[in-house]
């Protein structure tokens, strides 16, 4: 698959286009293919060069709002389905939605509004949450 990283936090000059292995759904993730994705102006200047367990990374996938199709399940995974339309925002300590498929706890996704498209429905998540 195809997703945009970041090397270095030299913000839109550092952002490459490449190929990269689809992600592995775990424990209570959800995998989804990713229809419309929202990077935050400021986004590839934060400081999130550890994983959640404080793990260097070497790059990071930037677009923590999207929207998409989940597309396989994590085992133990509730209250979603293959085949529903999602949105949400992905925890910044984790690879963005800039590429193809994501896999993303299921707790941090919700059904996407029947009345957005998945462009519109991308454009929420960070901006609702704010407000």
């Amino acid at each position: 698959m195809k997703a945009v990283r970041l090397y270095e936090p030299v913000g839109i000059d550092g952002l490459k286009y490449e190929d990269v292995p689809e992600p592995t759904p775990a424990i209570g993730d959800v995998l989804v293919q990713v229809r419309a994705c929202g990077i935050t102006p400021t986004e590839l200047e934060w400081p999130l060069w550890t994983d959640a367990l404080g793990h260097k990374r070497d790059y990071i996938v930037p677009a923590h709002e999207f929207s998409g199709v989940v597309v396989a399940l994590g085992f133990g995974t509730a209250g979603v389905a293959v085949g529903d339309e999602v949105y949400g925002l992905i925890m910044g300590y984790r690879d963005g939605a800039a590429a193809e498929y994501i896999a993303i706890e299921a707790y941090n996704v919700a059904p996407k509004p029947k009345t957005l498209d998945h462009i519109q429905a991308a454009a929420v998540p960070q901006a609702g949450l704010t407000s």
